[in-house]
């Protein structure tokens, strides 16, 4: 054999070897995919085999139903009204001049609403957007409507969104921000609320941790702009010759030194949280959202602890903007207390990587934080660790599906957020 003879075989033996390496990489890879679409699946709402682990066609598109015991969940930063009308945003602008109707715009509408006024910009004005909110909100379709709705950046509550609302069958309740970044702008401050379908939901008790308080970082008060809500689920009016027999049972024993028992299906009960977290992104606003964090755990501990029929088994729905990306220790943190992310959960089942790769999108042009960003930050928790289960949730926008090239706020889409919406199923 040749010098050269040799030194082919020398360079198929490396290629040989870095195709075998290639290879195990590979199937590393493809092991831990498998792994977590096995683990997302455990948490996978499977219809046909109530109580299974096993995945059984789970949906990215919003059901147009919901489990007999379970919700549809919406979580929405609405974009202050202030924020808006002072920032800058390199996708829309704030027309300060009269409304137009929208009939005699250009026709650029998206599905959130949203008409041209000057033909190339969307408009911030709230009289306006305003009206795009409750549509996104509502989803204009009754069998997908959600029950409970999660709003932050909420400062026009009492004169528009409550009203507003209510009309469609909704309640709701509100804390505002002592801190609101809108008091430099002299407007109102904004807040956030919970709203839910009365036909659906009754409310028993509310909590705002944390406020009022006498300074901004009071560290052992601060659970972020946190409300949180205890609900029964309403029964079914198909129920209603149940509940009849039920009340004849207990008539029947009251003379008696029997006491009554009621199954669980007579006191469901819900515990929904919508929190929005500190927003810098700097190493101590890491270190603020995770004391926020854990502070509101400790408050939601002590309200279901003191308030809830069955502490260990009320289901817990978060939702809100944490500011902060999957990772951080304050995502990191609410895992590790049972709470799992739907939208996670169910792109993993699906083997979906390109779902849920931003829940906000925005190129600013002035000089508040100027500049593009891109991320997710905004969540739908719920309560893995006492059995509660995804079903489905909305499928989000890519890139393509938003007008432009510079993100949020646009025609379709009226806020620098995305709307999130899941269906979450409880156990019987």
């Amino acid at each position: 054999m040749t010098r050269g003879d040799e030194n082919d075989g020398d360079e198929v033996t490396a290629t040989t070897t870095t195709t075998n390496e290639d290879d195990a990489k590979g199937e590393e890879v493809l092991d831990r995919r498998r792994d977590a679409v096995e683990e997302a699946m455990k948490y996978v709402y499977d219809p046909n085999r109530e109580g299974s682990s096993a995945f059984a066609g789970a949906k990215s598109a919003m059901t147009t139903g919901t489990p007999s015991s379970g919700l549809k969940v919406m979580q929405l930063n609405c974009l202050a009204d202030a924020l808006a009308a002072n920032d800058a945003f390199a996708s829309a602008e704030y027309y300060e001049g009269e409304e137009e109707e929208e009939e005699k715009g250009s026709g650029n509408e998206g599905s959130g609403g949203g008409t041209m006024t000057n033909g190339s910009m969307y408009d911030l004005n709230f009289r306006k957007r305003g009206r795009d909110l409750i549509r996104v909100i509502s989803t204009e379709d009754a069998s997908t409507a959600p029950d409970v709705v999660c709003l932050q950046e909420v400062d026009h509550y009492h004169d528009f969104f409550e009203p507003e609302l209510r009309r469609l069958g909704y309640a709701g309740i509100y804390k505002e921000d002592q801190w609101s970044p809108c008091r430099k702008f002299d407007a109102p401050n904004d807040g956030v609320a919970i709203f839910y379908k009365m036909d659906k939901l009754e409310l028993l008790s509310s909590h705002a941790p944390g406020c009022p308080r006498p300074r901004k970082d009071d560290a052992a008060r601060d659970a972020g702009k946190t409300l949180m809500a205890r609900f029964r689920l309403k029964r079914d009016p198909k129920s209603d010759s149940m509940m009849r027999k039920a009340i004849g049972s207990l008539m029947r024993v009251a003379s008696s030194n029997v006491k009554p028992v009621f199954s669980g299906e007579d006191l469901r009960e819900v515990v929904v949280v919508t929190t929005h977290l500190a927003s810098e992104k700097t190493v101590d606003g890491i270190i603020t959202r995770l004391e926020q964090t854990k502070e509101l755990c400790r408050q939601l501990n002590a309200f279901a602890t003191n308030l809830c029929t069955d502490v260990d088994g009320v289901q817990i729905i978060l939702a809100g903007d944490l500011n902060a990306t999957p990772n951080e220790a304050c995502v990191v943190h609410l895992r590790g207390r049972g709470m799992r992310n739907a939208y996670e959960d169910m792109s993993a089942a699906l083997g979906d990587d390109e779902a849920n790769r931003f829940t906000t999108w925005k190129t600013r042009t002035g000089v508040f934080k100027a500049g593009e960003v891109k991320h997710t930050i905004d969540y739908i928790l719920y309560s893995a660790h006492r059995g509660s289960k995804v079903v489905s949730v909305a499928k989000l926008p890519s890139e393509r599906d938003i007008p432009g090239d510079k993100g949020l706020p646009t025609f379709g889409f009226p806020s620098d957020h995305l709307p999130l919406q899941a269906v979450i199923a409880f156990p019987k």
